[in-house]
């Protein structure tokens, strides 16, 4: 070995003989990883209710205003209005269903992360506890490879 180079046979032989009353223990995954999985982010009630309510009105039901001369003049009104801005609102329509579809796929793709996460912790907590009992295990007997 080179000077200064670490020689890991013997940085274990001094990390277990310091610490033979230290054990080592892996972090067990985050439990809020598994309230994620359990609510998953599709199911949030605000992009239900996104999915409800995205669509504008077209035009002006015509019980809506009532009998007389004001029914008529609101009538008039929203016909003209609608009429007017009927471009404007499909375009508006279009942006504002896009919108909600590209929600929908986020929370898709932050529901399949979430699982990838939760999997990937289980499987590193696993990996650590693997490495802490080889790390607290007696190496097994036998001839020991020597510094060059």
């Amino acid at each position: 070995m080179t000077r200064g180079e670490l020689d890991p046979e013997q940085f274990l032989d001094q990390l277990r003989s310091e610490n033979r009353a230290l054990r080592w223990e892996p972090v067990s995954p985050a439990p809020t990883l598994d309230r994620w999985r359990r609510e998953p982010v599709q199911e949030e009630s605000s992009l239900h209710y996104l999915h409800r309510h995205w669509v504008l009105p077209t035009n002006l039901d015509p019980s809506e205003p009532g009998g007389g001369i004001r029914g008529i003049a609101l009538r008039l009104f929203a016909r003209l209005t609608f009429r007017v801005l009927g471009r404007r609102q499909a375009k508006e329509q279009d942006l504002i269903a896009n919108m909600v579809q590209t929600m929908q796929a986020l929370a898709r793709r932050c529901d399949e992360l979430t699982d990838a996460m939760a999997t990937r912790q289980v499987e590193e907590a696993a990996n650590q506890a693997r490495l802490a009992a080889w790390l607290h295990a007696e190496p097994p007997a036998g001839p020991r490879p020597t510094a060059r």
